[in-house]
């Protein structure tokens, strides 16, 4: 890069911090202003979002507060919502949280983030989805959906592809599928993180005595295709890529329900979704998304009235069609059209059996460490070099914050 280039791109970091802090000048400011809101909500920015259902407006009607007085804090993946109420553990600001997971979970009880409530709603949820998210309730199931592999049937199909209707993981590096394959960075997405432990599930972990279904090593799947692979940070930019067609990658991790979106908005079938069979069965991994009440929650009553609604029917007939998820409260309603093109949880082999609570929580970091020390070389990464940036930038604003503070 010649000298001239380095400056240029030097002063336009220069201005961009500059930006930033007086973006979080003006974020103290505004912060201190919403501690007078009756309620504050943490959860991720695609909640109910597409096409839409204003679930604040609808609670403030329920509730006869007004909707200026709940304070919807929209972050761009349950695992920042992690990060987030791990910073604010000895003063929190949020009274609830929307979108830990069954992996999550295990962080923020390990913190002492959350604090356990029973709703009297749980009796409208399955047990089996309670006990899989969480037995002792610090998070309480509002959705379900199996990990898959989306696909746009207009770039590979059964007929140019007939081996996706019985493939394997192995099978997915031998027929050249991982050159078309999106996956979303486990240590950043919580999508992504689903697909690692699908994969841990399935060849198990010799290090930790841990046989899977086939008693190998899960780190062989990644070394073998870490060259054809295309790690995105996240859901969201994993989409665009798949969506745009870039290099062909017509394939990528999402849900078993993700074809449900196309076909019921726009009579759409030509996207499908399809799992690993070993062993003679469909296999696949099973996130269960839950709502918590924040440990120490300024407003725990209203907490739990908002925890009590969104487990409700009310809220429940939304999830569906605007999270594109299925609703874990089994009186809500979910349309033909959904149930002919998603893929039923109950229809295939969870692998979450596989591996225990216990050794999740006391391994999962470690999986992760080396997830990333196995891809640190030649990864095939989209986004990343101004996510890298911004980081750092975002990391010197902190700093500031705390300064201004």
């Amino acid at each position: 890069m010649c000298e001239n280039t380095m400056k240029k791109n030097l002063n336009f970091l220069a201005i961009l911090l500059v930006l930033l802090v007086i973006n979080s000048q003006i974020s103290v400011r505004s912060e201190k202003v919403q501690t007078d809101n009756v309620l504050t909500i943490y959860t991720y920015d695609s909640l109910l979002a597409d096409p839409g259902y204003d679930f604040i407006g609808a609670f403030a009607n329920h509730s006869r507060i007004s909707k200026d007085d709940i304070n919807l804090i929209l972050l761009s993946d349950a695992n920042q919502i992690v990060t987030r109420l791990t910073l604010e553990k000895d003063s929190p600001e949020a009274d609830v949280v929307i979108g830990i997971d069954n992996v999550l979970i295990y962080n923020t009880k390990k913190n002492n983030l959350l604090k356990s409530y029973n709703s009297p709603e749980l009796v409208n949820i399955s047990s089996d989805l309670i006990a899989n998210l969480d037995s002792e309730k610090f998070v309480l199931p509002y959705d379900y959906g199996i990990i898959a592999l989306y696909y746009d049937m207009n770039r590979i199909n059964t007929t140019t592809n007939p081996e996706i209707s019985n493939i394997t993981l192995e099978g997915i590096i031998e027929n050249d599928l991982d050159k078309k394959l999106i996956i979303e960075n486990p240590t950043l997405s919580s999508t992504g993180l689903g697909f690692l432990l699908w994969t841990i599930a399935v060849y198990g972990d010799p290090e930790i005595d841990f046989k899977g279904m086939l008693d190998q090593d899960w780190r062989n799947w990644w070394k073998n295709s870490k060259d054809d692979i295309r790690i995105a940070p996240s859901w969201g930019a994993a989409f665009g890529e798949w969506y745009e067609g870039e290099e062909n990658r017509s394939i990528m991790v999402s849900y078993g329900t993700s074809p449900a979106y196309s076909a019921c908005l726009y009579n759409d079938t030509s996207q499908g979704a399809f799992l690993s069979h070993e062993n003679g069965t469909q296999n696949a991994w099973l996130q269960i998304e839950g709502i918590g009440l924040v440990n120490n929650a300024p407003h725990e009553d209203l907490a739990k009235d908002f925890i009590d609604w969104f487990l409700s029917k009310e809220l429940q007939d939304n999830i569906a069609e605007n999270n594109w998820m299925y609703p874990a409260n089994q009186h809500a309603e979910v349309s033909i059209t959904f149930n002919e093109s998603a893929i039923n949880p109950e229809h295939v082999n969870i692998l979450n059996s596989l591996i225990s609570s216990e050794t999740i929580g006391a391994n999962l970091q470690g999986w992760m460490d080396d997830w990333e020390t196995l891809m640190s070389t030649g990864l095939n990464i989209s986004g990343y070099n101004s996510i890298f940036i911004i980081i750092a930038l975002l990391g010197a604003v902190v700093i500031l914050k705390k300064k201004i503070r």
